[in-house]
């Protein structure tokens, strides 16, 4: 194992500083044809998710260690007899190699905190593991000794992760509200070229083909491009119209969880209950159900001005796969209004209700189109997902969990 000197290779002021500077500079390289064909909010998303840091936790509970024979070098160790001889001492020794699986961002590894320990920290970073060895001498040593030094080297590590994280708690807010800024004067930049170019009389590029971002791979999540499609640039509805009408399906879903009469509707009948609440609750916008969208019937359609769409899918909890097809419906409803969207699963006939909880995280992630997973209260999940037919669109699927079981 070839260990590595860690948590000293570069300040974090400096580190952070540094990424931020990274994120406005690809800012400021946009073009043109990249605003005509996103959103400036989805430009934001990509750049700020390519450089945003998660933070570190060493997962112990799930650590594994290994113990071979060794030879330890105890030159110049007083307590070692031979060490007084001037020449290279060596004693029998065990070698305990663990290793402590890891999430987070890998790069924190390289950063020295704020506040930081004299201890040195020597490990490997590979494969998801920290991993780190010590030697014991054979002559000396006993099973407790070695679990106790080990666990000791380990609470270093986490002290010192701890350390790194308040470092950067607060670090992707400061970077988004960077990136904002530096998307914006990018935008003012170019419409102010544009005005220029009118005002002389030049003609003003026309771009056939614009270039997305490049994609970009990191460990904690997939990022996609953003879209070459320019025909519009997505609009959608607002985040707080979003969080109204989520209030409002979560509300009715309350209710119908302690409302017995729920428990002889079907599917559609528990789709219709979400459709009068939210008829109720919309001023701006009809709430409709199976209306014609795209490429089927949705089970609830909020059209706002013309402009952007609402759509949910309702579905009883008949198992995974079941499931797994309402999501690939509700995505083939989506057009490129609709940006944000909701699926509702009610449970009526399992009585274990944490086991179908524990199912639905599992059924994103393991998806070819999943982006991210942006959390939410319990009993809640929302996920990023891309476009059938545009990866560089990313849809919004909040779901939300609703138990109807009852035992009669």
């Amino acid at each position: 194992m070839r260990d590595h000197s860690l948590f000293n290779s570069v300040m974090w002021h400096q580190f952070s500083e540094g990424i931020v500077q990274q994120a406005r500079n690809e800012a400021s390289q946009l073009t043109k044809s990249q605003f005509e064909a996103n959103s400036v909010e989805q430009i934001v998303d990509h750049i700020t998710s390519t450089y945003e840091l998660e933070p570190l936790e060493l997962h112990v509970a799930e650590k594994d260690q290994d113990i071979v024979e060794a030879n330890m070098d105890v030159t110049g160790n007083f307590d070692y007899i031979p060490a007084f001889s001037g020449g290279r001492t060596e004693v029998p020794a065990y070698r305990v190699i663990v290793h402590v699986p890891y999430s987070g961002s890998e790069s924190l590894f390289s950063v020295s905190p704020s506040t930081h320990s004299l201890h040195r920290f020597t490990a490997e970073i590979f494969g998801g593991k920290l991993s780190f060895s010590k030697e014991f001498a054979q002559s000396s040593t006993t099973a407790e000794g070695i679990e106790q030094a080990i666990n000791s080297e380990i609470a270093m590590y986490q002290t010192e992760v701890g350390r790194i994280n308040n470092d950067l708690s607060g670090f992707n807010d400061r970077l988004r509200s960077a990136v904002e800024g530096a998307v914006e004067s990018r935008y003012q930049q170019i419409t102010k070229l544009d005005s220029i170019k009118t005002a002389l009389k030049i003609p003003l590029e026309k771009t056939s083909n614009p270039s997305p971002l490049n994609q970009v791979k990191v460990t904690v999540k997939k990022i996609a491009p953003l879209s070459t499609k320019k025909e519009n640039p997505g609009a959608y509805i607002s985040n707080e119209d979003y969080a109204h009408i989520l209030d409002s399906l979560r509300s009715a879903g309350a209710s119908m969880e302690t409302n017995r009469a729920s428990e002889f509707q079907d599917e559609e009948a528990l789709r219709d209950v979400m459709l009068v609440v939210l008829s109720g609750a919309i001023t701006n916008g009809v709430a409709g159900g199976e209306l014609f969208h795209k490429n089927g019937k949705t089970d609830i359609s909020i059209p706002f001005e013309n402009k952007a769409t609402f759509v949910a899918e309702c579905k009883l909890w008949k198992g995974a796969q079941y499931i797994n097809e309402g999501i690939g419906q509700l995505l083939g409803y989506t057009t490129w209004r609709d940006a944000k969207t909701a699926l509702v699963i009610f449970n009526k006939d399992n009585a274990n209700f944490s086991a179908i909880q524990s199912q639905i995280e599992g059924m994103f992630t393991s998806r070819t189109d999943y982006v991210k997973t942006i959390r939410q209260r319990d009993g809640e999940w929302r996920f990023v997902l891309t476009k059938p037919d545009d990866a560089g669109r990313q849809i919004e699927v909040h779901v939300l969990l609703f138990d109807l079981f009852s035992s009669k």
